[in-house]
């Protein structure tokens, strides 16, 4: 009978192979425009793989390598170069984030999806000495800063920033010292947007700061996006072995609810679907029911907008509503004019004109015939 064991060639040559297999697909691929805000992809070579890197340079660099970005392997897009690609790309990219990405944005790229930040612009504020964790009893922060100080000094002194203020639903990481957010997440769609408020991410954390906390946010943000399965890497002394299995607490099910991100001109108008209130635009929904629903803008001194959506679970739908200003001067309708008759047949004929001439004609005789006994009576 046959010795069906196998050779202990043959269980390397499987066990090599089955690394192989597994390896490529744990680590975290990424896709970089320019700047990234101090994450160093070089140092985590066992964790992330770069599909394309581009200098940032001039917005069509990234219009033409728009599927690097937005294919279905590439988890992490990072986004820190010239803003002038096109918006068809800056939509593409916002449907990948909801589809799962960690969109990480810095620089004049912030401008580019400021209808989706976690953070709203709210002017300019002075520059501020330090940088400190929000919220440094937090679990995530506990985790994100562990062995990093709480607090980080201004190496590069700015007179002004541009300042902004944390929207509904976003956590602030770290704050500026007058409390404004210098880093902050929020969800969108499945995925994360994280943003970089300038100019904290420059002039505060030295490159291994920066480094830490932007590897440390994005495997963590990885792990938390809704029915993504995230996979963990484990090596031991030099026999390695790699696991691909689910992230705790982690479903793999595709979630029931659509999306839905409501914006208006001019924006802060009321939101409401199917006559239920949702927010102020703009907003992000993420418990949209699919199918369909009617949407409708309010707004003071604002004529209400409605439209129709129709919403299918797991994807989302981007709707923007103009409003018109009921305060706008309505344009006055000319005066009517009623014409004078020129027509002499006309004028003769009128039975006013008539009636006024025998009148005229009539007190003359009367006056003439009085005129005429006053002369005879004293000649």
């Amino acid at each position: 009978m046959a010795n069906l064991s196998p050779s202990p060639v043959a269980c390397a040559a499987l066990l090599c192979a089955a690394l192989f297999l597994v390896m490529p697909g744990s680590a975290i691929t990424a896709a970089v425009y320019g700047g990234t805000a101090g994450l160093n992809t070089s140092l985590h070579q066992d964790e992330f793989v770069v599909a394309c890197s581009l200098p940032g340079l001039a917005g069509p660099e990234l219009d033409g390598s728009l599927s690097c970005f937005t294919n279905a392997s590439t988890e992490v897009i990072i986004l820190g170069g010239d803003p002038g690609f096109s918006s068809s790309s800056a939509s593409s990219i916002i449907n990948a984030t909801a589809a799962g990405r960690i969109l990480l944005l810095s620089g004049d790229d912030l401008d580019r999806f400021s209808d989706i930040l976690p953070v709203q612009s709210s002017g300019t504020s002075p520059g501020s000495p330090a940088l400190i964790v929000s919220n440094p009893n937090a679990t995530l922060s506990a985790d994100l800063f562990a062995g990093l100080p709480g607090q980080y000094p201004n190496t590069t002194l700015v007179s002004t920033r541009e300042s902004f203020v944390t929207r509904s639903g976003a956590t602030t990481l770290l704050s500026f010292e007058n409390g404004d957010p210098a880093l902050a997440f929020a969800p969108y769609g499945n995925g994360y947007i994280v943003a970089w408020l300038p100019p904290a991410d420059t002039a505060y954390l030295n490159s291994t700061e920066a480094d830490r906390v932007n590897e440390r946010l994005v495997t963590r943000l990885l792990a938390l996006r809704t029915g993504i399965p995230a996979v963990t890497i484990t090596t031991a002394g030099t026999n390695a072995t790699t696991s691909a299995t689910p992230a705790a607490n982690v479903t793999t099910t595709p979630p029931a609810q659509g999306y839905v991100f409501v914006s208006s001109t001019p924006g802060g108008a009321n939101v409401y679907i199917d006559n239920v209130y949702e927010g102020i635009t703009p907003v992000n929904l993420s418990t949209i029911a699919p199918g369909t629903h009617a949407l409708r803008l309010t707004m003071s001194s604002y004529a209400d907008y409605g439209t129709t959506i129709t919403v299918a679970g797991g994807s989302t739908v981007a709707v923007s509503g103009s409003l018109a200003d009921q305060n706008l001067t309505a344009a006055t309708p000319a005066a009517t004019v009623t014409p004078v008759p020129t027509d002499t047949a006309s004028f003769w004929t009128s039975t006013s004109v008539l009636a006024a001439l025998i009148g005229s004609i009539a007190a003359i005789i009367g006056a003439v015939a009085t005129v005429h006994s006053l002369y005879r009576k004293h000649p």
